[in-house]
């Protein structure tokens, strides 16, 4: 499956995960100032997407002569840049897109949200990654595994009204429950360690929690930046120059 990273134009806390995710990446596609981030760790995105309102015309042309694909629309539209530069990598044949940098404004942070919901609903895996954080928005029907630790925090925010979620391997676990729309029921569920201890060590194994939606949509949230929900795992960081 092939994975696509889009770098928008939002925080990018910690250099060196985010760069970790361009080399692991089979396409990167920066979103406007997204490509800025690039620039500055020596990185050129496969493509360069926007209406460059946030990134300046030598920066543009700078990526283009190093072999980026530019896409230029106009400031006046009705889809972000983020929205262009996801759409520019299912074009391309994403199996799977992170969105990289989602993080900062509320506003665009809601709209990305909406954005991981359309690409998933549309058939493609799409995860917002963040040192500390990883985000899935799952439309019924379906089912994912998470492979965090025990202990990992996990919170799940229905959209759209009410949701029923059955949740094995968690604190809190539920048979068909109904998450409402409307309060916070879901917020501040972990990844519980398994009844007996796996393997000689007696450590417990990781991977027990699972997620199955019957209806509704649901933001899921896990507080690790390594969290794969079944797609690419993300590479060692060390000795990754940011």
């Amino acid at each position: 499956m092939s994975l696509a990273a889009v770098f928008l134009d939002g925080t990018y806390e910690d250099g060196d995960y985010y760069v970790a995710w361009a080399l692991a990446a089979d396409l990167v596609v920066a979103a406007d100032g997204g490509g800025g981030f690039l620039a500055a760790a020596g990185l050129t995105p496969d493509a360069l997407v926007g209406d460059f309102d946030s990134l300046d015309e030598a920066a543009v042309e700078e990526a283009r002569a190093r072999g980026a694909r530019v896409v230029r629309h106009p400031v006046r539209k009705d889809q972000t840049d983020g929205e262009l530069a996801a759409a520019e990598a299912l074009r391309a044949g994403a199996g799977e897109i992170v969105l990289a940098g989602a993080l900062g404004a509320l506003d665009h942070v809601l709209g990305h949200l909406a954005l991981l919901g359309r690409v998933e609903a549309g058939g493609t895996p799409a995860r917002l990654v963040a040192p500390d954080l990883t985000v899935r928005v799952l439309t019924a029907p379906a089912i994912v595994s998470l492979d965090a630790a025990p202990g990992t925090r996990v919170s799940l925010a229905p959209l759209a009204g009410d949701c029923v979620v059955t949740l094995a391997g968690f604190a809190y676990p539920l048979v068909r429950g109904r998450l409402p729309g409307d309060a916070c029921l879901g917020l501040g569920n972990a990844v519980a360690a398994p009844a007996t201890p796996g393997g000689r060590s007696g450590v417990p194994l990781g991977g027990q929690a699972k997620i199955d939606l019957h209806e509704g949509r649901v933001t899921v949230l896990v507080a690790s930046g390594r969290e794969s929900f079944g797609g690419l795992v993300l590479p060692d960081l060390s000795g990754v120059d940011g």
